[in-house]
C-alpha cells in the first residue's frame, strides 16, 4: 500500500514486533502530523495496543524505527519524552495522591507544566486528595490532564473513554479536541467506540492482522465509497450481490444496505434499470469504513 508523505514529525518506519514468537506488527509504515487527531481502529488482537506500547517505548521494536524530527526515540531519551502515553487502565495512578503524581510526572517529563495542571484541576473541580476517593470518571479525567500537562509533542491515548458515563465521556472528548487544536499536538487515539471517534478525528488508521490496511480522512473515504439503501421486489439482484465493488452491509427481506466503491452515477443508473422499490443514499460512517476494511465481517 502506498503511504502518503505528510508534513509530519512522528514517523513509523518498517516497524515489526514479535510477542512469544508471534509476529504482531508486520512492517508498518506511516506518519502522523502535529495538530491532528488520528483514530487507530481494528479488531481485538489486530495489534493496536502493541503498536501504541511500542511507539511510547514500553516495548522495543524487533525491526524498524520510530522517530521525531528524524531522531530515533530508542537512541535519545529526550526524544522519547516528547511522547506521552495514557494507558487503557487507571491502575497506575490509583495508589497515589495528586501531589505524588505531580512529582512523578515532573521527574518523568522535563516540560511538565505544573501550573497548567493545577489550573485544570480547579477548572474541573477535582479534589487535591488521594485518588482512592475518586470515581472512575474522575480518575480518567485526572490521568488525561496529567498526560496533556506534559507538554509533549505527541500524545497516545489507549481507549480513554472506556467505562465512562455519557457526561464524563463528553467532557473527555471535548478536552482532547481542545488540547490538540490549541497546542498543535499530535494525538493518536485507540477506541472501539467508532461513532464517538468519528466526531473528533482528522484521520483514521485501520490495522488488521498486524498490518496497516488504510490511512485516510473521512472526506477522502466519502469521495471513494458511498452507501445506499435499496429494495427490490425479489431482493437484491444477483448482478449486484456478486459485484466485487459492492459490499452488502445488511439484508432484511426485500431491503438491503450496500456500500459501493465505484462510479456513483453509473451504479445508481444501473439500479434504476432494475426497477427498485426503494433507492436512497445514506451517510457513510466510520463503522461502515471499518466494515469495508475488515473484509465485510461484522464488527464485534
Amino acid at each position: 500500500m502506498l503511504i502518503k508523505e505528510l508534513n509530519s514529525l512522528l514517523k513509523i518506519h518498517h516497524l515489526s514486533k514479535k510477542l512469544d514468537e508471534h509476529e504482531v506488527l508486520k512492517n508498518l509504515n506511516f506518519q502522523i502530523e502535529k495538530g491532528k487527531i488520528t483514530g487507530l481502529i481494528g479488531r481485538n488482537g489486530a495489534g493496536k495496543t502493541t503498536l501504541l506500547r511500542t511507539i511510547v517505548g514500553i516495548l522495543s521494536p524487533d525491526e524498524g524505527s520510530i522517530s521525531i524530527d528524524d531522531k530515533e526515540i530508542n537512541e535519545s531519551p529526550n526524544t522519547r519524552r516528547q511522547i506521552a502515553y495514557m494507558s487503557d487502565s487507571t491502575n497506575f495512578i490509583n495508589q497515589y495522591s495528586v501531589k505524588e503524581l505531580i512529582t512523578i510526572y515532573e521527574n518523568s517529563y522535563p516540560n511538565f507544566n505544573k501550573h497548567k495542571f493545577q489550573e485544570a484541576l480547579n477548572k474541573y473541580k477535582l479534589p487535591n486528595t488521594s485518588l482512592r476517593k475518586y470515581s472512575k470518571g474522575m480518575k480518567t479525567l485526572i490521568y488525561l490532564l496529567l498526560t496533556f500537562s506534559t507538554d509533549a509533542k505527541y500524545v497516545i491515548l489507549d481507549e480513554p473513554t472506556n467505562g465512562l458515563d455519557a457526561v464524563v465521556k463528553r467532557t473527555v472528548l471535548q478536552l482532547i479536541i481542545e488540547y490538540a487544536s490549541t497546542n498543535s499536538v499530535g494525538v493518536i487515539i485507540s477506541s472501539h467506540h467508532l461513532a464517538e471517534l468519528e466526531k473528533i478525528i482528522d484521520q483514521y488508521l485501520f490495522i488488521k492482522d498486524g498490518r496497516i490496511n488504510s490511512i485516510s480522512t473521512m472526506e477522502e473515504s466519502t469521495s471513494q465509497f458511498y452507501k445506499l439503501q435499496v429494495a427490490f421486489e425479489d431482493g437484491l439482484p444477483k448482478i449486484f450481490e456478486d459485484d466485487p465493488s459492492i459490499t452488502v452491509f445488511s439484508k432484511t427481506g426485500k431491503v438491503a444496505i450496500i456500500i459501493i466503491n465505484g462510479n456513483k452515477n453509473e451504479y445508481i443508473k444501473r439500479m434504476e434499470n432494475e426497477n427498485p422499490l426503494l433507492l436512497e443514499e445514506l451517510p457513510l460512517t466510520l463503522e461502515d469504513l471499518f466494515f469495508i476494511n475488515d473484509g465485510g465481517d461484522l464488527y464485534v
